[in-house]
């Protein structure tokens, strides 16, 4: 029978401890969230009763991984260059759940969703809109200067009298003010049973994500929001959330839909928000999407004009990291960088 010498014995009993130590560490929580670098996405995108056109070159959507960092990926994250730490509050709001955080991503996903199919409708000739029945917040950051005066389940519907009915309304009007300003938001609150209107005054404070945008510091949903399509266009998002993959759905689908290849089998790679005006807003995890798309052999990475600072310092020769402020402006430059 084989039998261990004392110097493997000692050595099979330092292993034993050392993987008994570090498997622990995965049971520890911390009061922190990780952010690494996500896998590009090719949406699926099936279409109803309306011509369409596969393209040979990429369009992919960037994404990052965020979760509650164990003691294990904490210690992790502290050595890798990939991945970064937030403290729990920047990313839960007080009042919410990680579950329900999840499923207000997911909601962002497919308001997202909607707002980019209408832009690509909306750019290549048809005329669509969205409406809802206001803004209802589901989450209050610890340090927002609502915190106090806004509550879970309030309906906002205006700021500074202008009617607000969605989201994307309301952020695009948000960005109409900067930060240190003061703002009026109309809300519908039920007290006691009743309904009551009233409004509250706060002063916008930069974003926690995304430098010099402001914001009041809140998490919310759109309440009943509905799109008007001449067809039926189906993004499969799966279980990605969010609101950053806007931009890259609405290229995706607007390429689907005219007979040229706007990418001319290059590989594009992007990421930001979109609004239905066109705009593109800000993103978070600028670091880990640039690494990604790299990864995936991106030879030009659109990213929004607030991140471009950060992101610029990746450039490469092989790899172009361009800004872009509008879904016409990043038709303009895919269209220049795939002439070349």
């Amino acid at each position: 029978m084989y039998k261990l010498s004392k110097k493997n014995k000692k050595l099979l009993i330092i292993f034993l401890v050392l993987f008994i130590s570090i498997s622990s560490l995965s049971l520890v929580k911390t009061e922190y969230y990780f952010m690494s670098p996500g896998p590009p996405y090719q949406w699926d995108i099936e279409y109803g009763n309306i011509e369409n056109y596969e393209f040979e070159g990429n369009l992919f959507q960037l994404t990052v991984r965020r979760d509650e960092a164990n003691a294990l990926v904490y210690v992790w994250s502290l050595m890798i260059d990939s991945y970064d730490l937030y403290p729990r509050e920047v990313i839960l709001p007080d009042g919410v759940t990680p579950k329900e955080l999840s499923e207000i991503s997911i909601q962002n996903m497919r308001t997202s969703e909607n707002i980019a199919i209408a832009v690509a409708l909306n750019n290549i000739g048809y005329e669509i809109s969205s409406k809802g029945e206001g803004v209802s917040v589901v989450g209050l950051l610890d340090d927002s200067p609502v915190y106090d005066k806004l509550k879970k389940g309030d309906l906002l519907n205006s700021i500074n009298n202008k009617q607000i009915s969605s989201t994307t309304e309301f952020i695009s009007t948000l960005r109409t003010y900067s930060i240190g300003e003061t703002i009026s938001i109309g809300l519908i609150r039920e007290v006691d049973g009743d309904l009551k209107t009233m409004s509250v005054e706060t002063t916008l404070i930069e974003h926690v994500e995304y430098e010099g945008e402001p914001m009041v510091g809140f998490l919310a949903t759109t309440v009943n929001e509905r799109f008007d399509f001449p067809f039926e266009i189906d993004i499969k998002t799966g279980n990605v959330g969010g609101p950053s993959a806007g931009l890259m759905m609405a290229l995706n689908v607007y390429n689907n839909l005219i007979p040229e290849d706007i990418t001319n089998s290059m590989i594009v790679a992007g990421t930001g928000t979109i609004e239905i005006d066109g705009s593109v807003g800000p993103v978070g995890g600028i670091k880990q999407k640039i690494i990604a798309a790299k990864r995936a052999g991106a030879e030009l990475i659109l990213v929004p004009v607030a991140n471009f600072e950060e992101a610029r310092q990746y450039r490469t020769d092989k790899t172009a990291i361009v800004a872009v402020d509008t879904f016409k402006e990043a038709l303009t430059v895919i269209s220049q960088y795939s002439s070349r």
